[in-house]
Order: C-alpha cells, then sequence, then structure tokens
C-alpha cells in the first residue's frame, strides 16, 4: 500500500516552504508543481495543500477530481482569496470595507488541533503590522465551524467544514497561515498541524 499522503501545491517557480521539509523528509508531504497536478495524482492523495498564489482556473478545470477526492474522505487546505469557488459551496471572498486598525484584531471562536496553544495575538502582526492574517473573508458553507474571528463583528477568517458528501475543508482566508506572525517556531508548528490535521482521516489506514 502506498503512504499516506498530502500533496502541496506548487503554484509558483518557488520550492515548497522550509517549514514542510520535515514533513517532506518523512513522506508525509509530497510538493507537486501545479501543471503536473493530474487527477491520477490527486485522486492518490490523502491531503491537498493549496496557497494563495494557486491558479484557480485552473483547479476550477480538475474540480471532479478534487471532489472525487474529498468525496471519498481526503481533506483540503485552503489558503487566500477565493475568487472562482473551485469546490462546490464555496462562495467568493468577501474584503473587509476601509479596514482601520480595530479590524485586524483577531478572536479564536473554537477550538482546533491546528491552533491549539497558538493564542490567536500571536499570529495578528508581521512585524508589528497588522493586516497580513486577513483582510476580510471566504464566507462559510452551511454547518461549517468558525475558528477565527477578525474585527468587532468577528467575520470568519479560518474555518473548517466535514462536507455531508465526506471529505473536509480547512479554510484560512488570508496570506499562506505558515507564514503569518513572527515567532519561526509557531510557523513550523502550524506547517506540521496542517499536515497532521490532513491525515487523520487515514491515519488508522496507515497504522493497518
Amino acid at each position: 500500500m502506498n503512504q499516506a499522503h498530502v500533496v502541496f501545491v506548487l503554484s509558483t517557480d518557488a520550492p515548497m516552504p522550509a517549514v514542510f521539509d520535515g514533513a517532506e523528509g518523512a513522506g508525509r508531504v509530497r510538493p507537486i508543481r501545479q501543471d503536473r497536478l493530474a487527477p491520477d495524482v490527486i485522486l492518490a492523495a490523502s491531503g491537498l495543500i493549496v496557497t494563495t498564489s494557486v491558479d484557480q482556473i485552473d483547479l476550477l478545470r480538475k474540480g471532479d477530481a478534487i471532489e472525487g477526492f474529498l468525496d471519498r474522505g481526503g481533506r483540503m487546505v485552503i489558503n487566500g482569496h477565493v475568487l472562482r469557488p473551485y469546490v462546490r459551496d464555496l462562495r467568493p471572498f468577501v474584503p473587509l470595507e476601509a479596514p482601520h486598525r480595530p479590524d485586524f484584531a483577531l478572536t479564536r471562536l473554537a477550538d482546533h488541533p491546528v491552533f491549539e496553544g497558538i493564542p490567536a495575538r500571536a499570529l495578528e502582526t508581521n512585524r508589528g503590522v497588522a493586516g497580513f492574517y486577513g483582510r476580510g473573508h471566504n464566507p462559510p458553507p452551511e454547518g461549517a465551524v468558525a475558528l477565527t474571528g477578525i474585527g468587532p463583528d468577528r467575520l470568519p477568517v479560518d474555518w473548517t467544514w466535514r462536507r455531508p458528501a465526506g471529505g473536509a475543508l480547512f479554510v484560512h482566508s488570508g496570506n499562506d497561515l505558515w507564514g503569518v506572525g513572527d515567532d519561526p517556531a509557531i510557523k513550523r508548528r502550524i506547517a506540521e498541524r496542517l499536515v497532521d490535521w490532513c491525515l487523520a482521516e487515514t491515519r488508522a489506514e496507515v497504522e493497518a
């Protein structure tokens, strides 16, 4: 049996971020250029991680494979602004209107293993500047769980959703989640935990 693994979709010529080096070395993450992301590669994966720079038009073309991957229990991490919903029930990004500093305040709304022990405030700024974490939200579908709220209205900048048809999404509506904040240890921990989350559905299968 092939080892359960997560496909990290490379949408630029840059290498996969170094925070995933350990997971790659263990065979848990495989970086794949987006132009080589064939349907069989998607369907063979246990998890998918896409970045803010992903070509959403291309993912729309691969929609059937992505739906099949999810329907059989796959998990997908989505970063960035959804502009062309490439998974059924995703909706386009809603930006904050004329935001000021208080509109970037983060509030943890629900517990999740990815954020365990990580205060929302630790991710709120990069080098003292707010706004990198998010500047709006991808509206969640019915039944999703809001994890992090942004601004006084606590708009769901992070959420997770177990799809009725199978599989699950973890959606972060801003810059790549492992790149926010100023603490390198937290960035690495988030990357490792996203991989853990993607593989959670198949871990028993791997151990068997």
